[in-house]
């Protein structure tokens, strides 16, 4: 039995080892469908942005040495408005009228806000209160230089992002495509989720959510239903699967009678590194390697389906991705005792709150590893260390968000 953080070093090496550029191309997609997808490519400004000196509020464009003493009044030579700058230079005496996003007229050196001025007729303002150079402006360039990289490759495209593609003229994006996970459930007490579980059945969840976990990653899940508790059916489906980059079997890869899953995975030839981490739950958790498929065999109870997707799965999910985000582990004040275990550490069930700066967090009550309602009602896992003793109240904890 291995600890988590050696199981997490052999995964991540065996997915750099295998997830070259030839093995997850990228692909062009329009822009409008990139969301959540991992940029392969970095992007640059095409231009200074703004591309002009522009006005960041309604008002008047003027020479900030005319506003030091006020009230003053100018005389409103032209009208400055977004898309239709005006055609003249302010003066000594002078002013502009301009809009927000208009470009700043020759000579204006600030923007006097239209709540500070006060109209005396046609070709008059009174100007009420001063401004400093520069103010009510955002100058040439001030956010970006033409040139500048804006995004790197590897980035998953956020809703700013897809603002930002589109602001330097992307029509389409460059983005790794979608690794193939195969997703098979097995055991004999399952059922399909349309169907009433007789007595000793109980419905299929671990398709969905491991279906889920492959979304929010970044796959493309391919759900292959069911295998039963034989040698038969189990090589049938795992066969199909080995025919994905990855494959994730969930049950069916423990100690018992029936827990036949390594053995067919022998059978095909996957090359196992592990098949035991000192984790709570998800200790019954299988890591190998076939040709060009990594495989997965995952425990059957659903939370420690979930927890062992979420260290183990979607690390190489990512890498195969060429992805750089990774799942943030934040720390917390623990609001009450939490028990170790010197054999194991545990991802336990939590709820996380934001308080007077800080985060706090405390287990949630759940029932073990097949509780999913219980799951439902947490937003978070705490990490408890392996170690004897317990975590006092008061203590700072590492935890994941759920969503992480």
């Amino acid at each position: 039995m291995i600890s988590i953080e050696r199981g997490l070093e052999i995964v991540t090496t065996v997915a750099a080892a295998h997830a070259g550029d030839d093995w997850m191309p990228a692909e062009s997609v329009p822009l409008a469908e990139s969301l959540a997808r991992i940029l392969r490519e970095p992007i640059y400004c095409d231009f200074d942005s703004p591309p002009f000196d522009k006005a960041i509020r309604d008002g008047f464009a003027v020479r900030f040495e005319d506003v030091v003493n006020v009230p003053v009044d100018l005389r409103i030579i032209g009208e400055s408005r977004a898309g239709a700058g005006a055609d003249v230079i302010v003066n000594a005496g002078e002013c502009c009228e301009i809009m927000t996003g208009a470009p700043l007229p020759p000579g204006a050196t600030a923007v006097v806000m239209v709540e500070h001025t006060a109209r005396k007729s046609n070709e008059t303002v009174q100007i009420l209160k001063g401004a400093k150079q520069s103010a009510g402006l955002l100058r040439q360039g001030a956010e970006a230089l033409k040139g500048d990289r804006l995004l790197d490759s590897g980035k998953r495209i956020g809703l700013a992002d897809i603002g930002l593609l589109a602001s330097v003229g992307k029509t389409s994006v460059l983005v790794s495509k979608r690794p193939r996970v195969a997703v098979l459930a097995t055991g004999d007490e399952l059922v399909d989720v349309s169907e009433t579980p007789a007595n000793g059945r109980i419905r299929n969840s671990n398709s969905y959510t491991m279906l889920t976990q492959c979304s929010l990653a970044g796959a493309a899940p391919m759900l292959l239903g069911i295998a039963r508790d034989n040698l038969e059916d189990l090589r049938r489906q795992i066969r199909r699967g080995l025919e994905h980059d990855v494959l994730l079997v969930s049950g069916g890869v423990s100690m018992g009678k029936y827990d036949l899953v390594e053995n067919v995975f022998a059978e095909f030839g996957v090359n196992v590194f592990f098949d035991k981490v000192a984790m709570k739950p998800g200790k019954p958790t299988v890591f190998g390697f076939r040709d060009r498929t990594f495989v997965f065999g995952l425990p059957g109870n659903p939370v420690s389906t979930m927890v062992a997707f979420q260290m183990f799965v979607r690390p190489v999910i990512l890498a195969l991705l060429k992805a750089s985000d990774r799942p943030a582990i934040l720390e917390a004040t623990l609001e009450a005792p939490a028990k170790c275990d010197p054999d194991r550490a545990a991802l336990v069930p939590a709820h996380v709150r934001f308080d007077a700066g800080s985060y706090r967090i405390a287990a949630a009550a759940w029932k073990g590893s097949s509780d999913l309602v219980g799951l439902s009602k947490a937003n978070a896992l705490i990490m408890i260390p392996r170690r004897e003793g317990a975590l006092r109240a008061g203590d700072k904890a590492q935890f994941l968000f759920m969503d992480a």
